[in-house]
């Protein structure tokens, strides 16, 4: 009787402690994918003449645009960055690949921007404007070309 009491503690003890240690290394996971230490660093505007490009600076002191503190905080949850300013809120999202890391400001929806995290400017396409989708239309128009 007391062998089974002593298996039946044993089993529950190691079962609770598989359950809080998993629900550790979720709650780790969670708050490291939610970190923003994720989001910082530069981000170069895509798809812009290289005059007018915006670079948009995330870090622990706030939200620098093209070097000018813009907002001292910003929200980050893993998907999406929203930005409090005098002049309203803008949300980033996060897209793109591990490889090529990129924002697309979601609101306001015009004009549209997309950035790319300094360091991956090679993997994006620009033709000599700045404009991608010059090149993709160039590309299209030659594929489907009559010889």
């Amino acid at each position: 009787m007391k062998k089974k009491w002593v298996l039946k503690s044993l089993f529950w003890i190691v079962l609770f402690t598989i359950a809080a240690s998993f629900a550790t290394l979720l709650l780790v996971s969670y708050q490291e994918y939610t970190s923003p230490k994720n989001v910082y660093g530069s981000w170069i505007e895509i798809g812009t003449p290289s005059y007018s490009t915006e670079v948009l600076t995330l870090n622990s002191n706030g939200v620098f645009r093209n070097n000018r503190l813009v907002s001292t905080q910003f929200e980050y949850d893993g998907d999406k960055i929203v930005i409090n300013t005098g002049s309203g809120v803008t949300i980033y999202q996060l897209a793109g690949t591990t490889n090529s890391p990129q924002l697309k400001r979601i609101e306001p929806v015009m004009p549209l921007q997309r950035f790319i995290k300094q360091g991956y400017e090679s993997t994006v396409e620009n033709d000599e404007n700045g404009d991608p989708s010059k090149n993709r239309r160039s590309a299209l128009s030659e594929h489907f070309a009559q010889p």
